[in-house]
């Protein structure tokens, strides 16, 4: 992705990284907030791990807001949890821009932009959800963060 890391400080999180869920641990640093939020999506349970597409469905989750200056280091952790930009493998999952709204306004028929409360990173993933993922990804364990730059 060319976006400057810089410019963004947040992540929308959907599944393993939320607060209370296995992932949660593999944060390299703490928040400055986490708040309930959604995106627009279609959100596939594929049994070992959610999946998110594009799509038209408000999704729910998490925005979490990070200090500008961690941010390149949250990417490279993250992206190796999901299976994104990693030497020699295939992506699980891409990393994109996604637009985020407040949960104030998810039962909203319609959405007005000014609506949007971030832009953040988030990761769709980057097949079908119903097709099989590689046996030459190698997915860490659920939960597993070890060498992963957790602080």
């Amino acid at each position: 992705m060319s976006l400057d890391p810089g410019t963004i400080d947040s992540f929308f999180v959907y599944g393993t990284l939320c607060r209370g869920q296995c992932r949660e641990g593999c944060w390299p640093h703490s928040p400055t907030a986490v708040v309930p939020a959604w995106v627009f999506g279609t959100l596939y349970d594929r049994e070992d791990y959610p999946a998110l597409t594009s799509g038209h469905d408000r999704v729910q989750g998490e925005l979490w807001t990070f200090r500008p200056d961690q941010m390149r280091d949250l990417l490279n952790v993250i992206d190796a949890v999901e299976g994104t930009n990693q030497p020699g493998a295939s992506n699980l999952y891409d990393r994109l821009v996604v637009d985020v709204y407040g949960i104030d306004v998810l039962t909203q028929t319609e959405i007005a932009p000014n609506e949007r409360i971030a832009q953040a990173w988030g990761y769709h993933y980057s097949t079908h959800p119903n097709k099989t993922v590689s046996s030459a990804f190698n997915l860490k364990a659920i939960g597993e963060c070890d060498g992963l730059g957790k602080a």
